[in-house]
């Protein structure tokens, strides 16, 4: 009798043969935590998604998963989960142009060393045969490009430092790469692995890139420490973007679990304004012989139903909005806004199962304990005070 009286409380609390005015706020309240969940989802797909966009350019483009620091005569033996071993040599030099210089960061590549993984990651034009000219090509990016005002043919000077003193050598821009993120474009250029090897005589630094399956990373890098070699991650390489990728990342997931427990808060507000609504119904259930245990119950699944119902439409709202974000990121990027081109705005969608289900228990947990709190007012509610007669 107790169940079936409280399951049609509850019912009636929803809307069901109800007026239209619980329906509203029952639909409203449905809809407005909905909206904020599937934002709540989107928001940290997005910068999950982001964050491990630019963590892939640097490691295929920068330095690799694994980078083994060891003579270029040494054998790297391969391993289950290694997808590709480059031998680079990089350095740093200033590169001239007519209009402009930089400092950029020199890869000598072999190459193969452009194999379907890296160049997943870039854009190539089409580049000058290299039987065409008898000088050496370099491969810049359209950022630097356009810093230095050059394309595709142009001359430019890489000014070299050495015990002789400062000396030019004269290149020719065989391509240029577009990674989609401007931060890295900007300071990386390539050329052959013999060019580097002449330019620099001995000075530049030689070392193995190894590209391993993500998973397996860490696995990895302790095997060949074991064997003896000098390895580091690409983390470590470049520790000051790994270190502002981490904090971002937590960063946001702060925020989402403090909007999570502000709209945790919210829920309880639709507890006390379904009380205070139905005052009267209640001091007359209670003259009636109605515990309050009852009532609160009654109260505490109606808005418990209506938050997992919205908990469940907004993931997957916010999941499915999330699925199509490629497509409208790389609309976005087609139009070129200036305030957008420092942000990476090509990547493949990843979703954090568990950033969104961290949100999700932290959202459904301060519901219910501040739900419980707001339904304490059902104690104080007089039935004599509250009851009138027509």
């Amino acid at each position: 009798m107790k169940q079936a009286l409280l399951r049609l409380l509850v019912l009636r609390k929803l809307g069901y043969k109800g007026s239209r005015a619980a329906k509203k706020r029952i639909l409203f309240n449905l809809i407005l935590i909905t909206l904020v969940v599937s934002a709540l989802v989107f928001a940290q797909v997005f910068v999950v998604s982001m964050s491990r966009g630019i963590a892939d350019k640097y490691a295929l483009l920068g330095n690799g998963h694994l980078q083994i620091h060891e003579g270029s005569m040494l054998a790297v033996p391969e391993k289950e989960g290694v997808l590709d071993i480059q031998l680079v040599a990089q350095s740093y030099a200033l590169i001239y142009s007519p209009e402009g210089n930089k400092m950029v960061r020199l890869k000598g590549v072999e190459a193969e060393y452009f194999n379907d993984l890296r160049t997943s990651q870039i854009t190539l034009q089409e580049g000058i045969p290299k039987e065409s000219t008898t000088l050496e090509q370099v491969l810049l990016s359209t950022t630097l490009a356009r810093e230095l005002q050059v394309g595709i043919g142009d001359r430019v000077a890489l000014m070299l430092v050495g015990e002789s003193g400062i000396r030019p050598q004269f290149c020719v821009v065989g391509n240029l790469y577009d990674s989609g993120y401007q931060e890295l474009d900007a300071n990386l250029a390539f050329c052959d692995y013999d060019l580097i090897h002449r330019l620099f005589k001995g000075s530049e630094e030689t070392y193995y890139e190894l590209l391993v399956e993500p998973e397996r990373i860490e696995s990895l890098k302790q095997d060949y420490k074991v064997e003896g070699y000098t390895v580091t991650s690409w983390d470590e390489e470049n520790f000051t973007i790994a270190t502002n990728l981490n904090t971002s990342r937590q960063a946001v997931l702060g925020v989402m679990v403090a909007v999570a427990m502000l709209c945790g808060y919210f829920i309880s507000e639709l507890s006390r304004e379904l009380v205070e609504d139905d005052k009267h119904q209640i001091a007359m259930l209670t003259l009636l012989g109605a515990r309050h245990s009852l009532v609160r119950s009654v109260y505490f699944y109606t808005v418990m139903m209506v938050t997992v119902l919205s908990i469940l439409g907004g993931t997957l709202l916010g999941i499915l909005m999330s699925s199509n974000l490629s497509p409208i990121l790389s609309m976005v990027a087609d139009r070129s806004i200036p305030s957008l081109s420092y942000y990476l705005l090509e990547f493949n969608v990843v979703y954090p199962l568990g950033d969104i289900l961290f949100i999700v228990l932290v959202l459904l947990l301060v519901s219910v304990l501040s739900v419980q709190f707001s339904l304490r007012r059902v104690k104080r509610i007089e039935p004599l005070s509250c009851t009138h007669f027509d």
